[in-house]
């Protein structure tokens, strides 16, 4: 009995071990990948998010030659949202520059892409008015925030679907995909995935909709102050109105300045774009 109580591992020794044996390719290195209990790490390697980011630090390394020396990548924590799906993921990627030894910022909060619309309202004879959403923001300690509506990408690949379901349930208005003008796409192609409010720390990309709705004033006006979003998730939204040429000065919003700029370079350029 003694014997067997000795040489039986103990239940840390196991999870350290099971928890060590992971590890991603990334091009031709294989990177440990730790710190996550056995229950939790599993979930991480198929977030989907977490497999985007090896698959961009993969070809970025195979296009600079392997600039880098990626050692490790330790788990430091999770958040599962209230459906017990994984949410949130921060860790800490150890990065080094071959040429010197020296390291590379690698704290990573990785929450994945988003999309966000500016949804402008249009009558004629007045002014272009847009739809901000007013919402408690407790991560920058504000109850009322005003913002672009905005949505987490749900994991199918389709930023239009997923943009036109997040502004009827942001706004309660009803768009289809082919009213929405992808202004990422058309200022970059392929070559960005949206707009990086963060790059320094955090891998969430903002894919960046915009789109132009005729409507009589009498339902314009009614949407001030209109109350939405989905209560049982949490949402508790505001709906408020500005005008087009006041909104840059309306909200501090970084989706709201990031679409306006794109929509004033693309509005030059491509204007039949916006001739709707």
């Amino acid at each position: 009995m003694f014997l067997q109580q000795f040489i039986r591992p103990s239940r840390s020794l196991l999870r350290a071990f099971t928890t060590m044996a992971h590890s991603v390719s990334i091009a031709n290195q294989k990177v440990p990948v730790s710190g996550a209990t056995p229950e939790i790490l599993p979930q991480v390697l198929d977030f989907a998010p977490f497999k985007e980011w090896v698959s961009r630090l993969d070809q970025a390394q195979r296009v600079r030659q392997n600039e880098m020396d990626i050692r490790s990548i330790e788990i430091q924590s999770t958040d599962m949202f209230g459906s017990g799906k994984l949410g949130f993921v921060k860790f800490k990627a150890d990065v080094r520059f071959k040429e010197n030894g020296k390291t590379a910022p690698g704290i990573v909060f990785m929450r994945g892409g988003s999309v966000s619309m500016l949804i402008v309202l249009r009558c004629e004879g007045k002014d272009d008015r847009i739809l901000l959403t007013m919402q408690p923001r407790i991560p920058v300690g504000d109850l009322e925030f005003p913002e672009l509506p905005a949505g987490m990408l749900d994991g199918s690949g389709n930023f239009a679907g997923t943009a036109a379901k997040e502004i009827y349930e942001e706004t309660g208005l009803s768009i289809q995909e082919h009213e929405l003008v992808d202004l990422t796409h058309e200022a970059y192609d392929d070559q960005w995935q949206g707009m990086y409010p963060s790059a320094g720390g955090c891998d969430e990309f903002i894919r960046l909709f915009m789109c132009i709705k005729h409507m009589p004033a009498s339902e314009i006006n009614a949407l001030e102050g209109k109350l939405t979003g989905l209560r049982d998730r949490g949402e508790n939204i505001t709906l408020k109105l500005v005008t087009l040429k006041d909104a840059w000065k309306a909200a501090p919003d970084a989706k709201l300045l990031s679409t306006l700029a794109l929509y004033h370079g693309l509005a030059d350029s491509k204007p039949e774009l916006f001739n709707r």
